[in-house]
């Protein structure tokens, strides 16, 4: 018993001191873990079913206070001592409270702030596990995609809804703890770490490296599918629609007809090539995703992933709004 009030005094103490340094001179912020390697404190990503924690760090002169059982922050590897088991710790997401935007809606192009929120999470523990499912917007991806964090240890937030990356952006900073989770490592796979954020009409960027989609702020249509192909290791540059054909082969082009089914000039049924291919319409495009309807040719019913005035998701070729234009499939180079 005179043990275990020692103990809690010297907690209480603890407690008091970590405290009262983060007030006056300390820092939080979030690292992450995948599957127990060691956490870090940059954006994380992740494939389905890999355990991806986030920990709480407070960093005060010298000291770096988690519960991660092996740390790195700022690239170097660092010893932390355990957060008091009493500190008061509060996490939240860090989401976009829209699907749909555009960089044109002041009336000319500018990159136009993404509106963030932050949503509670219910959990005071140290660490939580990383759910990147949206509560704002719908959730497409069942487990897939991308979300932002913050953490509050004794009323001192880790990096938020503040944190704007500035010129050439409209979202956060790397500051902000980033988790994406992709279904697999195909191209289909990584456009899947683009699940819950929003459509972006004329998405762009001042490079190619600090381009929106790279910072998983967004993307439009042809953006969403560079990006995905970037990450799949292709050396392409973010495009609109009209520039795809020049970093892509034809494979078949139609128009469909009255049973759903794309037809070439001669007639000939066009066919489903293979998931990851494009399907090229009228200023938009699609990745297709599942062979439906009438199989070993493109139909109406096939699947594709794509984005437009929503985040992006699965959906017939019927339901996209571009079944009656011409359709090409398209290979990457």
């Amino acid at each position: 018993m005179q043990y275990n009030a020692r103990f809690a005094r010297l907690s209480t103490v603890l407690h008091c001191l970590v405290l009262f340094a983060v007030a006056s001179s300390g820092t939080v912020e979030i690292a992450a873990s995948i599957d127990g390697t060691a956490a870090i404190d940059r954006p994380v990503y992740a494939r389905k079913g890999q355990d991806v924690r986030l920990y709480a760090v407070v960093r005060t002169g010298t000291k770096i206070f988690s519960d991660a059982p092996s740390l790195v922050i700022g690239g170097k590897k660092v010893t932390p001592q355990p957060l008091p088991q009493n500190a008061k710790v509060t996490w939240k997401r860090i989401e976009p409270t829209t699907a749909n935007m555009s960089n044109t809606a002041s009336g000319g192009f500018r990159f136009e702030l993404i509106d963030y929120k932050a949503t509670a999470i219910d959990s005071t523990a140290h660490w939580i596990a990383a759910d990147v499912r949206p509560t704002l917007t719908t959730d497409h991806g069942d487990g897939v995609g991308t979300m932002r964090y913050q953490v509050i240890v004794d009323d001192v937030a880790s990096p938020g809804i503040d944190a704007r990356r500035g010129r050439g952006a409209g979202g956060l900073t790397d500051n902000v703890m980033r988790v994406s989770i992709r279904r697999d490592d195909t191209f289909l796979g990584f456009l899947t770490e683009m699940y819950g954020q929003p459509y972006i009409w004329a998405s762009a960027g001042t490079t190619d490296k600090s381009h929106q989609s790279e910072h998983l702020e967004g993307s439009d249509c042809a953006d969403l599918m560079v990006y995905a192909a970037r990450r799949a290791g292709k050396k392409v540059s973010y495009t609109w629609t009209g520039g795809l054909p020049q970093v892509t082969k034809l494979l078949g082009a139609g128009l469909r007809d009255e049973k759903g089914i794309y037809r070439d000039k001669a007639g000939k049924a066009v066919p489903f090539t293979k998931p990851g291919d494009l399907v090229l319409f009228t200023r938009h495009v699609g990745a297709l995703a599942e062979d439906k309807g009438t199989i070993g040719v493109l139909d109406d019913q096939d699947i594709i992933i794509h984005t437009l005035f929503d985040s992006p998701k699965e959906q017939a070729i019927a339901d996209t709004g571009y079944a009656n234009t011409p359709a090409e499939v398209r290979r990457w180079r």
